[in-house]
């Protein structure tokens, strides 16, 4: 008897925790998502504006050296008009080909950096207004679930504090049959309504719902294997 009361406290709290969680509706669920997709992008952001930096730095290395080689290419080029031997031309029409490949290079190279930045950059805005929105949501979320939780918070807690004081009042092995069948199916007894079981709807043997009702056996049901028990509609 003792055991089977501790079992139905142990049940009744379980049922009541679980509507104070129906209360919250979708809003604990929707902020995990919403916090792991912040968290997500402003990670996303950080590695973009680390990329942004490092494009820059490439940027101005490939623009030193067009300037540099500009400067040699218009040495190169004087230079041509005062050369006496046709040698020495040569090795100096060379390299100023040479120079004029390099500034061509460097410039398609340039042309690519600055795609590249332009399209991060317009990345760092559009992440940057989803940042600013999720921040908004969040908060207005959070604080509408902080409001469902001052209604709900100190019921909740005082539950929590006495399920494992029931928890421990049970005996280890109906305890595990009884958690085995609420990880299940979310519950893990049924109450005995017009000779039928609560949870599966199983029209229970008469034998049965006398144990249950009369003898107050700890019994499971024949069909779903949770616990049984009797329960007035008066005690409601």
């Amino acid at each position: 008897m003792s055991e089977l009361n501790s079992l139905i406290n142990l049940h009744e709290t379980n049922e009541r925790l679980i509507e104070i969680n129906e209360l919250k509706g979708d809003l604990p669920g929707l902020l995990a998502d919403q916090k792991l997709q912040l968290q997500t992008i402003s990670t996303k952001q950080k590695e973009t504006n680390k990329s942004i930096k490092e494009l820059s730095k490439e940027f101005s290395s490939n623009q030193n050296l067009v300037s540099d080689n500009s400067t040699k290419l218009e040495q190169h080029q004087a230079q041509l008009f005062k050369v006496t031997n046709n040698k020495e031309y040569d090795a100096l029409l060379l390299e100023t080909d040479h120079l004029k490949n390099n500034i061509v290079d460097l410039n398609v190279n340039l042309a690519d950096i600055t795609k590249q930045k332009e399209e991060l950059e317009t990345l760092v805005i559009t992440d940057k207004e989803l940042i600013e929105n999720l921040s908004i949501s969040i908060k207005n979320n959070s604080d509408e679930l902080d409001v469902q939780m001052a209604e709900t918070g100190k019921e909740e807690n005082l539950l929590f504090k006495n399920k494992k004081k029931q928890q421990k009042q049970i005996q280890e092995n109906y305890l595990s049959h009884y958690n085995k069948l609420y990880e299940k199916y979310g519950q893990g007894m049924g109450n005995t309504v017009r000779g039928s079981c609560s949870h599966c709807y199983t029209h229970l043997p008469p034998q049965t719902l006398q144990e249950t009702e009369y003898d107050k056996k700890l019994i499971t049901c024949p069909s779903c294997d949770v616990f049984l028990y009797y329960k007035n509609e008066e005690d409601n």
